[in-house]
């Protein structure tokens, strides 16, 4: 990806870095620079003219973001005679990517755009353009932003943009954040060309961050961190409810407002998978040996993976490397038949049956079954109690995301975790923690004793995980079954 490649090439950077780009927006130019060594001279040099400010193309609050981090900011604007148009990132004043790609989030992964490596000394004619651009454009402070805010205070009122299939929104400001900022929704060749989810927010959607400096540039009485973060907060979920097709994900370090993309992978698994659909699996190819063995989940998923392509399965792979796989074996009811595993197991005692020295939240880590909710895969199929592996039904097969209310749901669980583990003075032999009939997404349980009902919960020998409740798996296989993909 552009973006990858330009961050990389930034990073080489042991004294100054420069980068031209008419337009840029402050959220992707935080990333680029991201990888940047610390010390670094950082100039940047884009446009403020009034149509590309009007627009969205360009955006005053780029400057809050050089500023606190002690970059150049530098502007064309429309007293300049001549038009900055071109799009280079150099380093240490002989290295450079040129191209069409501006510094935005389509530029660097949405467009059809292009980025070459240059010598400076090879090319000649850069040196002069760069220079061109650089007396062609004035260095802001904070009277010379002062100046420009006042002036697009007094813009004339835009027309409203038209985002398809986006139901009505109250206000134009969740619209001009989806209109001008945030990427348009990925195609599945992005996503299959995505290394992987950690790396595919630039064809998802904005931090936090970007919507908050987007706010902080517009006329707002009151303009303290707390009531940027309120308003960033609720036209998040404006968004959020207003359609489906986004979500809010605390993912890349903080909260995210991102396209969905499960179900644009799952319509094409759906249609890989059709001809073999509720059909049993020994009339599907299964090696006869097979047919009478008793039914595995692995096995079944391991069967339905080889009816893909190779180039799903490596979406699927690269998607899903850090998140659960998983199987969803359902009744002729359509319920699960039985509980899933979620995140890594539980320990809470040494060897010696004596609490281990931490704290509740380190003995309760939840990053790994965050992880493993991030962008799960599922196998689902149909077998009743006692089907061997040859009578089982392929029902299909997806990526699933959680929505916003299951990630709640899941932070309030987490927490009360945490607040009774706090309460136990001592080891225990009774499970204190809810059970499945008094959760809504995930609760603990507790494995056979296996002979060592001696033992406290939590022992090393002592098997205590956290699985998914029934609601939850029936409504995660409904989301993946569904004819709406």
């Amino acid at each position: 990806m552009r973006l990858d490649e330009l961050r990389k090439h930034l990073s080489r950077a042991n004294s100054e870095i420069l980068i031209i780009s008419p337009y840029l927006t402050p959220g992707t130019l935080s990333d680029v620079l991201s990888g940047a060594p610390e010390g670094i001279d950082v100039t940047v040099i884009c446009s403020w003219r009034d149509r590309d400010l009007l627009f969205g193309s360009s955006h005053l609050e780029t400057y809050h973001l050089c500023r606190d981090n002690g970059w150049t900011l530098r502007v064309d604007h429309d007293r300049m005679p001549r038009t900055i148009h071109l799009k280079a990132y150099v380093v240490d004043g002989e290295h450079a990517m040129i191209g069409s790609a501006n510094m935005t989030g389509r530029g660097m992964g949405g467009n059809i755009e292009s980025l070459l490596p240059v010598s400076m000394e090879a090319y000649p004619p850069l040196f002069e353009a760069i220079n061109d651009s650089q007396q062609g454009s004035i260095e802001v402070d904070d009277a010379i932003y002062k100046h420009f805010f006042e002036r697009v205070q007094n813009f004339p009122d835009r027309e409203e943009p038209n985002f398809p299939g986006l139901k009505p929104i109250h206000g134009a400001t969740a619209l001009e954040i989806l209109d001008h900022h945030m990427p348009p929704e990925p195609t599945l060749s992005q996503i299959i060309q995505c290394p992987s989810i950690r790396e595919a927010l630039p064809i998802r959607g904005l931090r936090f961050g970007d919507i908050r400096r987007f706010l902080r540039s517009k006329p707002l009485l009151d303009k303290s961190r707390d009531n940027i973060n309120d308003r960033t907060t609720d036209v998040m979920r404006k968004i959020v409810e207003a359609d489906t097709r986004f979500d809010i994900q605390k993912r890349y370090g903080t909260d995210c407002l991102v396209w969905k993309i499960h179900h644009i992978v799952n319509k094409e698994i759906k249609s890989q998978l059709e001809p073999y659909i509720g059909k049993p699996l020994r009339e599907l190819g299964l090696e006869e040996p097979l047919w009478d063995k008793a039914t595995n989940g692995t096995a079944v998923r391991n069967f339905c993976l080889s009816k893909l392509s190779s180039e799903i399965n490596t979406a699927i792979s690269n998607l899903n490397a850090n998140s659960a796989k998983k199987s969803l074996r359902l009744g002729e009811d359509g319920k699960p038949l039985n509980p899933t595993p979620i995140g890594p197991r539980i320990v809470l005692t040494d060897s010696e049956g004596n609490f281990l020295n931490l704290s509740p939240e380190q003995m309760l880590p939840d990053d790994e079954l965050r992880d493993s909710l991030w962008l799960p895969s599922f196998c689902i199929f149909e077998a009743n109690s006692g089907t061997k592996l040859g009578d089982v039904s392929l029902l299909g097969f997806g990526l699933w995301e959680s929505n916003y209310k299951f990630v709640q749901d899941t932070d309030e669980e987490l927490a009360d975790d945490i607040r009774i583990l706090a309460e136990q003075e001592s080891p225990f032999y009774d499970n204190p923690f809810r059970k499945q009939r008094d959760s809504k997404v995930i609760f603990t349980k507790i494995g056979d004793a296996k002979g060592n009902s001696h033992l406290p919960l939590g022992h090393p020998n002592r098997k205590m995980s956290r699985y998914l409740t029934q609601a939850a798996m029936t409504s995660i296989a409904d989301d993946i079954l569904s004819h709406d993909h």
